[in-house]
């Protein structure tokens, strides 16, 4: 075989360095394409997992912080309710334990000034809501001094009469009371030195004061004007605070005049009243 020249042998290397250089670019060509569809491969799985599995997973995870944070919330404020339930409930408490703190030092003040009298302490223990106005139970009786007719008050003023009584409970007959038969001989107070009689005939619930008859027609009577108990019969002793003038009104009747009285006690809440005792106070 005819040998080359040293010519020929320079071309054919530079030849062949060229297609090597060709081969090597393509084939870098080629990892760059196939590269490129990877990464597209790859984002398009990542894009799937992300919303076929992390996006539900977060929204299901989402859901249930906010449902726990939800009923934590509730429970929360249920917890808060129950406390103001309680609060308000101990706030009626102390304002009925300052209630009954004001009757009794007022029952005390009541019983330091009423040295006719002897005042029984005592503490209502039922009052029916049918008999509302009509009658109470104490917790004094017999053995306490109490007895029939014995008259019955308030801090505030006078508000019937015992008329029943045991050993260790006593009823008493409000003013409150419809019945007729719950009359009371009163005066009322005209001045320092003058007073007109009258008799508290029966209590009217409708203008939620007493009705009173007067038995002395020259009296000028003005709304206003303080009605004590006069001590005419045998059960109300005199002096015991019933209530202030609130109107009058003329009847057919020649002279007729009824006077309505507002009541100085507070008949919707009694808790501790006395019973008033004829003769000497049993204050040291």
């Amino acid at each position: 075989m005819k040998r080359l020249s040293a010519f020929n042998a320079l071309l054919i290397k530079i030849i062949a360095g060229l297609l090597a250089v060709s081969l090597f670019l393509g084939a870098l060509r080629f990892s760059s394409t196939f590269s490129g569809y990877a990464d597209q491969a790859f984002s398009f799985v990542t894009a799937m997992r992300v919303t076929l599995v992390v996006q539900p997973i977060q929204a299901v995870g989402d859901f249930l912080h906010d449902f726990t944070t939800l009923y934590q919330l509730k429970a929360e404020n249920d917890r808060l309710r129950k406390q103001i339930d309680l609060l308000a409930q101990f706030q009626a408490r102390l304002e009925e334990a300052y209630r009954d703190i004001e009757d009794l030092k007022t029952l005390n003040d009541l019983k330091m000034a009423m040295t006719d009298y002897r005042l029984i302490a005592a503490l209502v223990l039922n009052r029916p809501a049918d008999t509302f106005n009509h009658r109470i139970t104490l917790d004094i009786g017999t053995v306490d001094g109490v007895e029939i007719n014995d008259a019955v008050i308030s801090s505030d003023g006078l508000i019937g009469k015992v008329i029943s009584v045991t050993d260790t409970s006593a009823e008493v007959l409000l003013l409150t009371t419809e019945q007729t038969l719950n009359k009371v001989s009163v005066k009322i107070q005209i001045s320092s030195t003058k007073t007109a009689e009258a008799l508290l005939e029966n209590y009217d619930p409708n203008s939620a004061s007493y009705v009173l008859t007067l038995l002395e027609t020259n009296s000028t009577i003005a709304p206003g004007m303080t009605v004590i108990s006069s001590g005419l019969g045998e059960t109300y002793p005199s002096g015991l605070l019933v209530g202030t003038v609130q109107k009058i009104e003329t009847t057919q009747a020649a002279g007729g005049v009824i006077v309505y009285v507002t009541p100085a006690a507070d008949f919707a809440h009694l808790n501790y009243v006395a019973v008033v005792k004829r003769g000497l106070s049993d204050v040291d």
